[in-house]
């Protein structure tokens, strides 16, 4: 058994669960970037949880465009002229997207921008091109126009960073993991739940094998302790993150309440969803062994907005039935 600096006991294997509070996870994506069909082949051999994922083109063709090319230019008398290229929206027309490729030159009161290229996408002809108006000493503009082409033709077909954590993240949701606020990536598990911590480890070790970019996708879990001092700071840590929740909740309710919302459908998904985070907080308490006390005004007034949201509900299907 050992502690890490921020106090949290762990231990390195599971011989008797009984032990064991959890486990936690950290992971990293890096600029992880997946082919799609790669990516469902991993999710099918792995039985990993997937609702197939379309991938927009319109964020495909804001990934191709937006990476800034900085540079630094010594200019004559030993004095250096700072400046980077990089692509800016334009106002959006219809089905068409439009980015300009611009230089800023960095002044001493103020900076200087000169355009060098528009490049668009059209989603009626699901075309991208572009059109160049000014020229660079350093910079092939039109090379780096095709460049952004050819980017736009990989991330469509890709599934992304933020993409591939909103699902790693709704797996871990079904765990009832607690972000730790104090790391970065790093979740806790319940006992009860840690054992699917595996599959989100082959999940992303599979992935990592897929990566078309180069840097490495990072995994590991370590198990926790069961003792007093480590319940304690894991419930301050589900305290942080239960109020922030219910505060959500709240505020979600009352705008449907306070708009006059009639979709009966809208406000029983909030419903169940303030439901869940009831249960989710009944699950913690039999962990910790003890009564989250602390978060009972949040769940007090979580629970009248669900009870009015429900009355709304079912007052809007019964005018309808009539």
């Amino acid at each position: 058994m050992t502690t890490n600096p921020n106090g949290f006991m762990v231990v390195k294997n599971s011989a008797d669960e009984s032990q064991l509070l959890g486990k936690f996870l950290y992971y990293s994506l890096a600029d992880v970037l997946v082919q799609k069909e790669d990516f469902e082949r991993i999710c099918i051999a792995l039985d990993f949880p997937y609702a197939g994922r379309r991938i927009s083109v319109v964020d495909a063709f804001k990934n191709a465009t937006g990476k800034v090319t900085r540079r630094t230019v010594a200019g004559a008398g030993g004095s250096q002229e700072i400046f980077r290229i990089y692509c800016r929206d334009n106002m959006r027309d219809g089905n068409l997207y439009s980015r300009e490729l611009v230089r800023e030159t960095v002044g001493l009161r103020t900076n200087r921008y000169d355009k060098l290229a528009n490049i668009c996408y059209d989603r009626d002809t699901d075309r991208m091109y572009h059109d160049i108006v000014g020229t660079d000493p350093s910079l092939d503009v039109e090379q780096l126009c095709r460049n952004m082409e050819d980017k736009f033709q990989v991330f469509r077909n890709c599934l992304g960073r933020s993409q591939i954590d909103t699902i790693l993240l709704h797996y871990l949701g079904t765990l009832d993991a607690l972000p730790i606020s104090v790391y970065g990536k790093l979740h806790f598990v319940p006992r009860d739940k840690m054992h699917k911590v595996d599959l989100f480890e082959d999940f992303l070790e599979e992935l990592n094998r897929a990566n078309q970019n180069d840097k490495a996708l990072v995994v590991n879990s370590f198990y926790v302790a069961d003792d007093e001092k480590q319940r304690e700071k894991m419930a301050s840590e589900f305290y942080t993150l239960v109020r922030k929740e219910a505060q959500e909740y709240q505020e979600r309710a009352m705008y449907l309440i306070d708009s006059g919302c009639q979709s009966p459908s809208i406000m029983e998904r909030w419903i169940r969803r303030i439901n869940d985070l009831k249960q989710k907080k009944q699950r913690y308490e039999a962990l910790f062994r003890k009564e989250l006390s602390e978060t009972d005004a949040e769940f007090d007034s979580l629970q009248l907005y669900s009870q009015e949201l429900q009355i709304r509900a079912d007052g809007i299907r019964m005018q309808r039935a009539a």
